[in-house]
């Protein structure tokens, strides 16, 4: 699978009504950004949206609904001095994951995970 760069992954996990996340940079992957606008009946409605696939030959890489991905390695760990809100306003390719989906059948070559954010 060709890629064209780095992003960060952002786990949140919410324990006792405490939020934190776990940062962790995942190299080579395809990030594809896709800028779309769709006409409903009360007006235009913003369909953009992130397609990021994965190859997982070799490694185990766990991405969930609600966490936050950022296209390139970012260096900066979310806590109370840096929130969420200041990595979206940082970064403009900052989104959250709304599908996981698993592709491990035929050539192990080909195993990846196609994110879907927005």
């Amino acid at each position: 699978m060709q890629t064209n760069g780095d992003m960060t992954h952002y786990s949140r996990k919410v324990v006792n009504g405490a939020e934190s996340w776990t940062r962790t940079v995942i190299k080579d992957v395809l990030w594809v950004n896709t800028k779309a606008v769709n006409v409903i009946r009360s007006g235009l409605l913003d369909a953009n949206a992130v397609e990021v696939y994965i190859p997982t030959q070799g490694r185990e890489i766990a991405i969930k609904p609600g966490d936050v991905i950022v296209k390139g390695a970012i260096s900066q760990p979310l806590d109370t001095q840096y929130l969420l809100g200041d990595l979206k306003r940082e970064y403009a390719d900052t989104v959250t994951v709304k599908s996981v989906d698993r592709y491990d059948f035929g050539s192990p070559h080909l195993h990846h995970l196609m994110i879907g954010a927005g």
